[in-house]
């Protein structure tokens, strides 16, 4: 009962948490901002979640794996990895460019080291769950390539308005690169696989990430517990 009542405060905390950077940034929530809205003390939140940084990787976390957990469905399962990886990129920066609430969730990600980082050890987790990893390259190979990919494809999300760039094309960006530059794949599947991802995004319903994404702390929700 115990720690069913520990699980259920941090969805709680988690849900509050998500909610306030929606509305204002990292930037300007506090820990004493979510105790209130939690409905908890300062002190109780801290026993939880020490530092605003924990509790922001857990959110990342709850946020990616949602969405990987949309790409590892059945209906997908056929689908080329390296198009599975566009359409993970693309779903993200899409949301943050369809969602005020959201772009300002994924800019305090794109701006802090540690989220970035996290972004990085999910998708290499990925990668092993799927099984192809080993098939890629080296493991010195694979995580040069996403360290790169995804520190260049943020900075080019932040600026992406000065740049003239949309979701699609910062996600073939990202894609291509990891592909060819690191794991030294011909074009000619490079180009099929960007092809493969883009047939996904097009006949993809951005409603059921938004729908997944918003019950991500729900007791029934995609977000995992730690």
């Amino acid at each position: 009962m115990a720690r069913q009542k520990n699980m259920q405060r941090r969805r709680t905390i988690l849900k509050n948490t998500f909610l306030l950077l929606r509305e204002d940034g990292m930037d300007n929530v506090s820990l004493q901002m979510i105790a209130d809205k939690s409905g908890i003390s300062k002190s109780l939140l801290q026993s939880y979640y020490p530092h605003k940084n924990k509790l922001i990787i857990e959110i990342v976390s709850n946020f990616m794996t949602t969405i990987l957990n949309a790409l590892s469905q059945d209906e997908l399962k056929n689908t080329n990895e390296y198009a599975r990886m566009k359409v993970f990129i693309y779903l993200i920066l899409e949301m943050g460019i369809m969602d005020d609430g959201t772009s300002r969730v994924l800019e305090s990600i794109l701006k802090d080291n540690a989220s970035l980082e996290k972004w990085g050890q999910l998708l290499d987790e990925w990668l092993k769950d799927e099984g192809v990893k080993d098939e890629l390259g080296s493991n010195r190979q694979v995580q040069t390539g996403l360290t790169y990919i995804i520190a260049g494809g943020g900075s080019l999300y932040l600026k992406r308005y000065d740049l003239g760039l949309g979701a699609e094309q910062i996600s073939d960006i990202m894609v291509k690169t990891f592909m060819s530059t690191f794991l030294d794949q011909p074009a000619a599947k490079v180009e099929a696989a960007l092809q493969e991802g883009h047939q996904v995004i097009e006949d993809f319903r951005m409603e059921k990430i938004f729908g997944l994404v918003e019950t991500m702390f729900d007791e029934k929700g995609q977000g995992k517990d730690q």
